[in-house]
């Protein structure tokens, strides 16, 4: 049994063909290597055309600030490492400043705890 202490950065990426998923818990989302990201709890049907193009993943580069922001920092980590595993082409600089805007966004929700919790 693997305790807690045990457990290391990127377990919740899912080794099939390469890396085809990963779970963020956070925010109760799974990101594909298509980078498109789905909601985890698919249990109610669409109401609405909104929800139903919703239900078919949104690409990564199309999420809001505000999704970005409640990511967990851990979660958010791991999600850019994953999108650098599975992109096969990145342009260097425009990558490294959308990148750097998302790492200051994330973990805002973990700081907002900790700084209630003082």
């Amino acid at each position: 049994m693997i305790g807690k202490g045990n457990i290391t950065k990127g377990e919740n990426m899912v080794l099939m063909n390469g890396l085809d998923y990963i779970e963020l818990d956070s925010v109760g989302s799974t990101l594909t290597k298509d980078l498109l990201v789905f909601p985890t709890d698919c249990s109610e049907a669409p109401e609405t055309a909104s929800e139903a193009e919703e239900m078919m993943g949104v690409h990564i580069y199309d999420l809001t600030d505000e999704w970005w922001s409640s990511l967990s920092f851990v979660d958010g980590t791991d999600v850019l490492e994953f999108i650098e595993l599975n992109t096969h082409e990145i342009i260097e600089g425009p990558f490294k400043v959308w990148k750097e805007k998302k790492l200051d966004l994330i973990g805002s929700v973990d700081m907002l705890s900790y700084t209630e919790a003082i």
